[in-house]
């Protein structure tokens, strides 16, 4: 095996590298202001931790390019097996969504730690910076490389089921009122899904052994030749 090929089979320890650096990231930044925080409590809280929140920008920015990484191993793994190019072309638009979201927010803290603290910018309009910064959505990027995942754990066994399932239930609920709680499932699930792609290459999965669904009116089937 060429070196190139051994460097290659640890990229999916990107994922334990993004779950790491995103806790470090948010550990940096520490307790953050709520959205409806008042200007004086943010002229303050940027004026004794501006260092801090624009390190955890740092931190959340370099995140995001082992998560694009991660899904880049995702999106190989999957497109290895005999499942429909969708899953694996899924997989990959999901990463680059998630990775480019995730880089968003990390500017957002970053450009808040170096502007928050200066004498010259007014207290309403760092609370401005502070509400575009800080007010969350749903990280669409996530949840579909979450669905590529487990459909390809599910109907193509390009990963473990006990991996495959945890996704699909954390795609669900991250697009509920409970989505704090799956990102938080989704550090887990990307260190340990990084692990095992190591441990068990793409080589080693077993292809898909189901025969195809027969194509309806046409249209193509799950799986492909």
């Amino acid at each position: 095996m060429s070196n190139s090929n051994r460097l290659a089979r640890l990229v999916p320890l990107a994922g334990v590298a993004f779950a790491g650096l995103t806790v470090a990231g948010y550990l940096a930044i520490g307790p953050f202001p709520d959205t409806d925080a008042s200007t004086s409590k943010l002229t303050s809280f940027y004026a004794a931790n501006h260092g801090r929140v624009a390190a955890g920008g740092l931190l959340l920015g370099l995140a995001a390019i082992f998560l694009a990484l991660f899904g880049t191993a995702v999106w190989a793994r999957i497109r290895a097996t005999d499942l429909h190019p969708v899953v694996a072309g899924a997989a990959l638009v999901g990463a680059a969504m998630a990775a480019m979201s995730w880089l968003d927010g990390a500017g957002a803290y970053a450009i808040l730690g170096k502007v928050g603290h200066q004498q010259g910018l007014s207290p309403a309009a760092l609370q401005a910076v502070h509400i575009s910064g800080s007010a969350g959505g749903i990280d669409g990027g996530t949840v579909i490389l979450l669905l590529a995942a487990a459909t390809a754990g599910i109907a193509g066994r390009a990963f473990p089921r006990w991996l495959a399932w945890p996704a699909l239930a954390l795609a669900i609920l991250y697009v509920t009122p409970f989505g704090f709680f799956a990102s938080l499932g989704v550090l887990l699930w990307t260190a340990v899904t990084g692990i095992v792609m190591v441990m068990r290459p793409a080589d080693g999965v077993p292809a898909t052994t189901e025969a195809a669904a027969p194509a309806v009116f046409g249209g193509p089937a799950l799986t492909s030749r």
